[in-house]
């Protein structure tokens, strides 16, 4: 706040005169200093009307007591004449012409105090008008909060503040903007650099920007970003604080709606996985979680840190405008997701969650087969590595069993005691069971497509799996006896015959 000096020279009960200056008067004075030093610098910081008679100078120290208040920014100097001096000197009036420093006459009549007064008065004035001011726009922005949530309040901070305002969101990545050009404000929210977490304002020629961080429960949401075409005045920066707490706390609504309805969510889908509901009583509340295609994918996800974890894949999902519906039990989370979902769209949200997780990812169902889904994420979860973080669960692979700890181990007996053999006969003969018998059976028993990948004659390959029965005692004939075999030589091939 300030007093324009056209505004004291309008003042009749003061009676001052402009003597010296510019002709223009738009300093603003903040503070009224009168002294009677030679050289009150030390005591001056700017903005201030300074206040003499002279009492303290000679005609030689005139010009220079004039440059040094031009020095420290003064608004103006008051010059009481009557008293020390009859009128102003000359060489005060043109050292003042000479710095466009305004010098004003302050009669005989006129006490230093009365102008003290005035000055102090406009101010008080102005402070209970800011207040007047800053009430009654606090109540509109509330208003505008309560009727549209943060676009009215982005909206009605611009307009009352007369400035360009923007909020960010940093889940979503979403710009609320008034007007529609501040979208480009997002650009100064970088200009925090590692203090993304923190506030901050810029200042250029003309230029005043600050950025204002929003926070829910210790975490960053988002920033409001203000821009004004000058310096933000005391009143202004009250309404950007009023209008970033209304901001927080609409956010915070969302943020408590959104726990609830994951909460609902949740119970709703544990319940169907304990096949205590059906899918008919599960899908309306279970609807923003599938698919267009009415499908649903289930994730399985085993972690060190549950809770972490949880909070993590929430924001990530949360970030996406998604729902979070699980089940925790110990070690693990059971998620529900859309069957649209790809495994790699679960990579990216996992790769936002820390601590070493692993998952599985069901093969897309729809709804009432959600227990088959939940067999199928375990299933891949034990095919995972530190490599693989989320495996998905693909029957028409046709090596899915390959990964089973359980399977292998049966298959490793298989092999020991059927292909091992062969290895061992085929380095004891030179001959070339092993990899005849794997030809067979990948060709599905056809003779003559077995015999051109391995280049020989169908009947040479004859005689080789003739062979291949007399040694393991087995007729191939039978299909069963032909898919065990295949696993064990598709597990342990390479091992074998190297």
């Amino acid at each position: 706040m300030s007093v324009g000096i056209g505004w004291l020279l309008l003042q009749p009960h003061l009676g001052l005169t402009l003597r010296a200056g510019p002709n223009t008067v738009d300093n603003p004075i903040d503070f009224v200093q009168p002294t009677e030093l030679r050289d009150p610098r030390p005591w001056l910081s700017g903005g201030e009307l300074v206040l003499t008679t002279g009492l303290g100078l000679d005609f030689d120290d005139f010009g220079d007591y004039v440059r040094r208040l031009a020095e420290v920014g003064v608004a103006a100097l008051g010059f009481g004449t009557g008293l020390s001096y009859d009128q102003i000197p000359r060489e005060m009036l043109a050292s003042a012409d000479a710095v466009g420093l305004p010098l004003l006459e302050v009669p005989f009549t006129t006490p230093f105090a009365a102008v003290g007064r005035a000055v102090n008065a406009r101010l008080a004035e102005q402070e209970y008008e800011m207040i007047r001011r800053a009430s009654a726009t606090q109540v509109r922005i509330t208003r505008a909060a309560l009727r549209g949530g943060v676009e009215s309040i982005v909206r009605e901070l611009a307009t009352a503040t007369r400035t360009a305002v923007a909020y960010i969101d940093g889940r979503s990545e979403r710009v609320i903007s008034y007007p529609p050009s501040a979208a480009e404000l997002v650009d100064h929210v970088a200009d925090l650099g590692d203090r993304r977490v923190a506030s901050a304002t810029f200042k250029t020629a003309g230029r005043t920007v600050t950025v204002q961080s929003v926070s829910h429960a210790g975490v960053l949401i988002g920033h409001l970003v203000v821009e004004a075409s000058r310096s933000l005045e005391g009143v202004e920066l009250v309404l950007i604080g009023h209008a970033l707490s209304l901001v927080t706390l609409e956010l915070e609504k969302l943020y408590r709606l959104r726990s609830e309805r994951n909460n609902l969510g949740s119970k709703v889908f544990s319940l169907l996985l304990d096949g205590r509901l059906q899918a008919d009583e599960a899908v309306e509340s279970l609807a923003d979680a599938v698919g267009e295609r009415d499908s649903i994918r289930v994730l399985h996800i085993e972690t060190a840190h549950p809770s972490e974890s949880l909070a993590a894949l929430d924001t990530a999902l949360g970030s996406r405008q998604r729902p979070l519906y699980t089940r925790a039990t110990n070690q693990f989370l059971t998620v529900i997701l859309s069957g649209d979902d790809t495994v790699s769209d679960v990579g990216e949200f996992l790769a936002e969650v820390p601590n070493g997780v692993r998952a599985g990812l069901s093969a897309a169902e729809r709804l009432g087969n959600v227990g088959r889904a939940l067999h199928q994420a375990k299933h891949a979860l034990t095919m995972s590595s530190d490599r693989d973080r989320v495996v998905e669960f693909d029957a028409t692979h046709g090596t899915l069993l390959l990964q089973s700890p359980e399977v292998r181990s049966a298959l490793a007996l298989i092999a020991s005691s059927t292909v091992a053999v062969l290895a061992d006969y085929d380095r004891e003969n030179a001959t070339h069971l092993v990899g005849s018998l794997r030809a067979f059976l990948e060709s599905n028993g056809h003779w003559e497509a077995a015999a051109a990948s391995l280049n020989v004659h169908r009947h040479t390959l004859r005689g080789r799996i003739d062979k291949v029965e007399q040694l393991l005692g087995i007729d191939l004939a039978d299909a069963r006896i032909r898919a065990e075999i295949l696993l064990a030589l598709l597990l342990s091939y390479e091992s074998i015959v190297s």
